[in-house]
């Protein structure tokens, strides 16, 4: 499950809000037609009988809400970028042990009480704040000068009680510094300052760093033309971000300017950083402007618009906040449930450390390794890496695939090098604990240990058995790991069990529409998936992540493909995902690029999928359309 992440007295620009319905200027029908002309979906039939707000808005996704002329004004408070509250002073997510608290802000009374991070509140004023919920944090907000004490449980097991003094705090959503020649960008949110703090802090300091980390960890959003303008500083002009309307239109954000560094960014990333942040991440990585690293982003690939007084003749100083496009980054992807897929995948506890050692120089008196990653040089200094934080090289090594471009530089020559041989030149074993112990024989070898890197596929005690045929079920869950999602509805289908392992999996990719039945209200989750079976769902997830998939595939309908004769062995749903795979990119010397793991004439398309070859087919896809930055 993913985690919300909030900082105590401030308003998340992308987070869901309580619906007020006390006195109001909106009336039910006045907000429904709002909505019809502008929410991204189709809106249930349902929704033309509401009563209420609650009840009208209830039928639309969590980022679409009305909101008062109070909770407006708090909510321009809150993305205007510098952002003044009255609280303990520490940035928290909610645990079922109560709240923890991720980070302590300099000024703040927690950080003068003696908090710290990983510290968790189990009681507020004696009373038990498990599991920790928004009415919890309430209660740590009050006016400056009045003090609250809480009940702290420490990363060692001991506890004890703190009194905290709640003080004004004023913090800036952007700050950077520079430290031994690498420059540190971070980003809590995206409001109306950051991309000229960016601009601003780029342009001051590239002259003195070698190598910027940008650090977008728990930023949850905010402006979507904010992101474009932090990420033009490192990529330069060009479209940065689409969106499209619920009529499928798409409109491009563009970046006028010239980039301000030549330098490749290191984008921190963890499942806290969501929207604006996923725009500004997936373009560094679709402009090859820098990689990203540590783990899946939140995954929310739409952006809304506000109405107001200044726009809707119906608001009088409330607002609503409508989801109106999905929005796809730099390179054509959307991270609408899938997120960002990291570059290198990197546990939280070792990402910083990481990024560090991936801001090293090019020197002539200690070996280095030089990481080609997403078309930019990045280089270790192996010694100081070995003394410093031996535990984040191996983290890196660990989360290099197979065909990763390294060299070894030493006595002022360099050489390249395996990952293998690279892990046994740092000192570690030459394979990795993710590495499979049954597929070095399999022609699919490289691409099954390269999911595996990015944490897509897992096996089941150290096997993965690429000859194994896969069940309908099985694919399913394949899917869910690939875009991070699960779903506890059900009524999906009648044989689909509630409480059955893959009845999360099933449920998730009916409800996005990437798996149907098979009749009669039946999915038969145990029977085994032919290969036109699998090319149907794969097509289907190319064309929900990728823009141009979708185009595509609006130019080349059934009525085209079905007739022609490379097609007459297949079932005629198949076909035009078997085109999409096959048919639709082209590299620059004119050739189709196949994003399956066989030619057309190979297929055959009623044989069982095995394992090995769906893990090929899905890597070839998510790599094609750039899913996969490497």
């Amino acid at each position: 499950m993913k985690k919300r992440l909030f900082r105590l007295g401030a308003l998340c620009c992308v987070a869901a809000m309580t619906i007020t319905t006390g006195a109001q200027a909106l009336s039910v029908e006045e907000a429904y037609d709002i909505l019809q002309r502008s929410y991204v979906d189709k809106l249930p039939r349902a929704a033309q009988d509401a009563k209420s707000l609650d009840e009208l808005f209830s039928y639309t996704d969590d980022y679409t809400y009305y909101m008062t002329a109070e909770e407006y004004q708090a909510f321009l408070q809150g993305v205007e970028g510098d952002v003044s509250f009255a609280g303990i002073g520490a940035e928290i997510t909610y645990v079922p042990e109560g709240i923890r608290i991720v980070s302590v802000l300099k000024g703040g009374g927690a950080e003068k009480a003696g908090l710290a991070a990983g510290d968790i509140i189990i009681a507020i004023e004696s009373e038990s704040c498990a599991p920790g919920g928004a009415e919890h944090r309430a209660k740590l907000l009050g006016e400056a000068g009045t003090s609250v004490t809480v009940t702290v449980r420490h990363a060692d097991g001991t506890q004890a009680d703190y009194t905290v003094t709640r003080a004004l705090v004023t913090q800036t959503n952007t700050t950077v510094s520079v430290t031994g020649g690498v420059g540190y960008i971070d980003c809590d949110s995206f409001g109306t300052q950051t991309g000229t703090y960016f601009q601003e802090g780029v342009r001051g300091n590239d002259s003195a760093v070698h190598a910027w980390i940008v650090d977008l960890r728990g930023n949850g959003g905010g402006l979507t033309s904010a992101a474009v303008s932090a990420l033009g500083a490192f990529s330069g002009e060009g479209d940065l971000t689409y969106f499209v309307d619920q009529d499928g239109e798409s409109t491009a954000q563009s970046y006028s300017g010239k980039d301000l560094t030549d330098k490749p960014a290191i984008v921190l990333m963890d499942s806290g950083s969501a929207s604006a942040s996923e725009i500004f991440a997936g373009g560094v990585l679709g402009t090859g402007s820098g990689i990203v690293i540590g783990t899946r982003s939140y995954g929310k690939g739409v952006a809304q618009v506000l109405y107001d007084e200044s726009n809707c003749p119906y608001l009088h100083g409330d607002a609503v906040k409508v989801t109106a496009y999905r929005f796809y980054c730099a390179g054509g992807n959307t991270t609408d449930r899938i997120g960002v897929v990291p570059t290198l995948y990197i546990p939280q506890d070792q990402a910083v450390a990481a990024a560090r050692l991936l801001s090293g120089e090019k020197t002539k008196d200690s070996a280095y390794l030089r990481l080609v990653l997403n078309g930019c040089d990045f280089y270790i200094n192996i010694p100081a890496a070995k003394e410093s934080s031996s535990a984040a090289l191996e983290a890196i090594l660990a989360a290099l695939t197979p065909d990763a471009v390294l060299y070894w530089g030493e006595n002022g020559g360099e050489r390249k090098l395996t990952l293998a041989q690279a892990r046994e030149k740092c000192g570690f074993a030459a394979s990795s604990a993710l590495d499979f112990s049954d597929v070095a024989d399999s022609e699919y070898a490289q691409e099954i240990d390269s999911l595996a890197a990015s944490r897509i596929v897992f096996g089941d005690g150290g096997k993965f058995r690429p000859d194994a045929t896969m069940t309908r079920a099985e694919v399913c869950a394949l899917l869910a790991q690939v875009l991070d999602l699960y779903s506890t509805a059900n009524g999906y289908f009648t044989d689909v069990a509630k409480g059955s392992w893959y009845a999360p999996s099933v449920n998730a990719m009916a409800a996005i529409g990437l798996v149907s039945g098979v009749g009669g209200g039946k999915f038969d989750p145990n029977a085994t998936m032919t290969q036109e079976e699998f090319i149907t769902v794969l097509g289907r997830l190319v064309e929900f992540v990728n823009l141009d998939a979708r185009e595509f595939l609006d130019k080349n309908p059934l009525a085209i493909l079905q007739p022609l004769p490379k097609y007459k062995s297949f079932s005629h749903w198949a076909i035009r995902s078997a085109e999409l795979l096959t048919n639709s990119v082209f590299d620059e010397n004119g050739d189709a690029v196949n994003m399956y793991c066989m030619s057309l004439e190979d297929i055959e398309p009623q044989a069982p999928i095995l394992r090995e070859q769906a893990a090929a087919a899905l890597y070839n896809a998510l790599r094609t359309t750039g899913v996969l930055k490497y």
